[in-house]
């Protein structure tokens, strides 16, 4: 027997009025290593990004469904967007032109049906279904399908396991950047210590997806159809090396002043030679000591007081790149348009026309990249604090693709005038947090006399350096 796998998953899209997402890679590279690491004989490929283009998506249906012998067991794995008429959006999709652009279910669901293989699991992290920000394309210039009917789909030696209903949207949980299906998943098919009976563990799955949504304050429903006689046994998964090749954050490694050990966190080497460059000094103890000791790498939120030319801006840097090498957007915010814009040409210089990193800017300006923002087309972006807020009242959502926060500044919560705007803005990145929104915040300020238990009502760490 083969076991045949596809794992594909994309985040970025090609077409600038197509939202991008933060989880979908995410999800679909923790499987493709986990099965990897745990399963020796599995026959798998990950596609991600530009490589998940229709072509190649196409070529993935055929090379696992289409060509599987009646040995065979397939897995095919699908994370991203889908179309309200029920189609999947590749990384390629023309959203002027969807219906030859892009995978529709039902020619999906044929090749489900008339494969030769043994067995298949299918697995649909995306939804046809809801609005921004659920895994759909929610400005479809086509209206939505109510039509379409996923047990089409079942039948023996066949699993559907869908993220959600067709009528029903599917969210990504912000601060993990991990479908919610998805991350029932991982966690889920880890506990085992052997083997393990998918059909027994889809169930835990199932509740635990739902679970997950009611702490979202949303509803969201998975679906499993299909059935396979005497079920289907894998082994239980295991992070082995591929995992931590790909996730190094999870075993919590320590670097010293030198640049070169950042590749050991995952930092790519094309950041770290321009790091090397710029401070031949290496790393300071401020800084060594936020990514060892406060382990902002691994995503932990941090209040940095310490006074200027410390090199606590370099703190919230280290935290912007590690968050985009894991697929994490990041903001900057600052108090003024003049610092935003000055961040801005300096970032541009170093991150976007050397390392092809995207950094926008949002200041009220007529050259903001407004739409660009809430499509979330972007790597890096700097905000002023009114823009940022006002963004947060009229579009609440665009805080789901988020994955970390550098707020520049921090001693402005004791001006008498900028104060309100400040308590405002971290008031709601907290209560967020109680919708399981929770991206990670680096607040970095300049000496202010007595904490007053800010790092308390941040609900975070602080790292106080000496005067």
């Amino acid at each position: 027997m083969t076991l045949i796998a596809k794992y594909i998953g994309i985040d970025k899209y090609q077409d600038s009025k197509i939202r991008d997402l933060t989880g979908a890679t995410r999800d679909a590279t923790a499987l493709f290593t986990l099965f990897s690491d745990s399963i020796n004989e599995l026959n798998a490929e990950l596609i991600t990004n530009h490589e998940a283009s229709l072509s190649k998506v196409e070529w993935c249906l055929r090379d696992s469904l289409g060509n599987a012998g009646p040995d065979d067991t397939v897995i095919f794995f699908f994370a991203g967007h889908g179309t309200h008429d029920h189609h999947l959006v590749c990384f390629d999709t023309d959203i002027t032109q969807l219906a030859s652009t892009t995978i529709p279910v039902d020619s999906f669901a044929k090749y489900f049906k008339e494969s030769k293989a043994k067995a298949i699991l299918c697995i649909l992290d995306c939804c046809f279904s809801g609005e921004a920000p659920a895994r759909v394309l929610e400005n479809s210039p086509i209206p939505r399908d109510l039509t379409l009917k996923l047990d089409s789909f079942a039948g023996e030696g066949r699993l559907l396991l869908a993220a959600s209903n067709f009528n029903e949207p599917a969210y990504e949980m912000p601060g993990l950047r991990h479908g919610l299906l998805t991350k029932a998943l991982i966690d889920i098919l880890q506990e085992e210590a052997t083997f393990i009976s998918l059909p027994t563990a889809m169930d835990r799955v199932l509740a635990a997806v739902r679970a997950e949504a009611a702490k979202l304050g949303v509803i969201q429903t998975p679906v499993l159809f299909g059935t396979i006689t005497g079920g289907l046994a894998l082994p239980a998964l295991k992070a082995g090396d591929r995992y931590f090749a790909a996730f190094p954050e999870k075993k919590g490694k320590k670097i010293s002043k030198n640049f070169q050990d950042l590749s050991k966190v995952g930092i790519q080497q094309a950041v770290i030679d321009e790091w090397s460059s710029k401070y031949t000094s290496g790393l300071n103890e401020l800084q060594l000591e936020a990514i060892n000791e406060f382990r902002i790498l691994d995503g932990k939120s941090l209040l940095v007081v310490s006074p200027t030319s410390s090199g606590k801006t370099f703190v919230g840097e280290l935290a912007a790149i590690k968050a985009i090498d894991e697929g994490r957007k990041s903001i900057f915010l600052l108090p003024y348009k003049a610092l935003v814009n000055e961040k801005y040409d300096q970032f541009l210089a170093t991150y976007e026309t050397k390392l092809g990193i995207r950094v926008i800017r949002c200041t009220g300006d007529f050259q903001d990249r407004t739409e660009s923002f809430v499509r979330g087309k972007y790597d890096l972006a700097l905000l002023t604090y009114e823009m940022f807020l006002n963004f947060l009242v009229s579009s609440p959502s665009i805080l789901n693709q988020v994955g970390l926060v550098v707020f520049d500044e921090g001693q402005f919560i004791t001006d008498p005038n900028r104060g309100i705007t400040v308590e405002l803005l971290l008031t709601f990145l907290l209560s967020a947090r109680e919708r399981a929104i929770n991206p990670q915040l680096i607040v970095l300020s300049a000496v202010i006399g007595n904490v007053n238990s800010f790092d308390e009502w941040l609900r975070c760490r602080k790292l106080l350096s000496p005067l």
